[in-house]
């Protein structure tokens, strides 16, 4: 197939996007697929600027409307102007509703365009509450309106969660059509190895010597939530003194951790280790993987610990729960107090059998559903029956909660 990839998430940014469009466009290239890829940076720059002087025209009004129109409709100028209509593709998958939306408007209705959904909230929404936005502004007014305006043009959607799935349904157009992908991870490059000489990631085992460790890897940010980690620590040191929870990512929340963790003398508990790119070696290292996300889809970061043989405990939000399926004593209502978790997490670590059987159950259910190898099959069987290469699946069912 000639496969188009649209995505506002450009090469380098840091984000899970960005990774999985370019894991998934590497795939598909090996099993000989044609496959372009197009952002904001394959704009030619003289368009671009032309384009931004626009968006800055519409920042000057007053508020934060214009901005905000002027941001939203740039974003779909730019992936508009950046597609070629020349090319016989025969799908396009849109990373994002707006990129979606974009490459209607460049090539019609001769190429049909799948909308993946990788956001944790609604889209609109969900910029409201990244940019703290009241939510009776007219700038949030406006962010809400003009996603549910995208969303109510998307013929074919993909979730990569069922949750992500149900979430959207209520704003898709009768007869849309969808499926599920979740994302997916190379299980063999995760498995337990011998650790290689070539391996620049800190080992754990060497750093914390006969040391429970607990592991978190994320963008420190309000979402991920690792200040409720850190509270959690604090609990477990009175149960399991030796234990020491490590934190790897960098983000926003990386100052008001470390002044938690000063006020509550956590600094031989809690250790900040920055960003890293090996987390396969990371997670060999550890004892249990703790995922803390207050908001989520479909985490690479749960599949990635799961796949590493490490047992994995996280915030039953969003899609996480799907994830741990075969072990729901692994999904932590949200809310359960610190305390609680900690004497979870210490009855796991007093109990080396009862570890190894959590890790055994979700390792074998991860194993066939989350491998990259089920992502790509069923991403290419939603791509062909959006382009009328196989019958299309009957409409989904509606969900048992419409998204308020």
């Amino acid at each position: 197939m000639n496969i188009l990839l649209t995505s506002l998430q450009v090469p380098g940014a840091a984000s899970g996007v960005r990774v999985h469009y370019e894991r998934l466009a590497a795939l598909l290239r090996a099993q000989g697929h044609q496959v372009t890829v197009v952002t904001q940076d394959s704009l030619r720059p003289w368009v671009r600027r032309s384009i931004g002087v626009v968006r800055r025209g519409l920042g000057l009004l007053p508020g934060r409307l214009g901005a905000r129109v002027g941001i939203e409709l740039g974003n779909v100028a730019e992936i508009f102007c950046a597609i070629d209509r020349n090319q016989p593709y025969d799908v396009v998958n849109a990373q994002d509703v707006s990129s979606g939306w974009a490459a209607r408007l460049a090539l019609g209705n001769r190429v049909p365009v799948v909308v993946t959904g990788h956001y944790n909230d609604h889209p609109g929404e969900e910029v409201v509450k990244q940019l703290s936005f009241s939510p009776t502004s007219w700038a949030a007014r406006f962010e809400v309106s003009w996603y549910n305006f995208l969303l109510r043009r998307t013929k074919f959607f993909l979730g990569i969660s069922e949750y992500a799935l149900q979430l959207t349904l209520p704003f898709l157009p009768a007869g849309a059509r969808t499926a599920v992908a979740h994302n997916g991870v190379d299980m063999a490059a995760f498995a337990p190895a011998p650790r290689s000489s070539q391996s620049t990631a800190p080992d754990l085992r060497a750093m914390f010597p006969g040391r429970p460790i607990i592991l978190n890897i994320g963008q420190l940010e309000p979402r991920k939530n690792q200040r409720y980690l850190v509270a959690v620590a604090a609990e477990l040191r009175h149960l399991h003194p030796g234990c020491v929870t490590v934190l790897v990512g960098k983000g926003e929340d990386e100052a008001l951790l470390r002044k938690l963790i000063a006020e509550q003398d956590l600094g031989d508990n809690v250790v900040l280790l920055g960003y890293q790119t090996q987390v396969a070696a990371l997670l060999h290292g550890a004892d249990v993987y703790v995922h803390t996300a207050a908001r989520e889809n479909c985490p690479y970061a749960v599949i990635e610990a799961m796949a590493a043989g490490c047992p994995t405990i996280a915030l039953a939000a969003g899609g996480s729960p799907e994830l741990l399926a075969a072990t729901p004593e692994a999904s932590v209502p949200q809310g359960t107090a610190p305390a609680a978790l900690a004497a979870q997490l210490a009855t796991l670590l007093d109990n080396p059998a009862a570890l190894r059987d959590l890790q055994q159950r979700q390792y074998a259910y991860a194993r066939t559903r989350f491998d990259v190898a089920a992502m790509v099959r069923n991403t290419l069987a939603f791509y062909r029956e959006a382009a009328g290469l196989a019958p299309l699946n009957p409409p989904q069912p509606q969900p048992l909660v419409a998204h308020a």
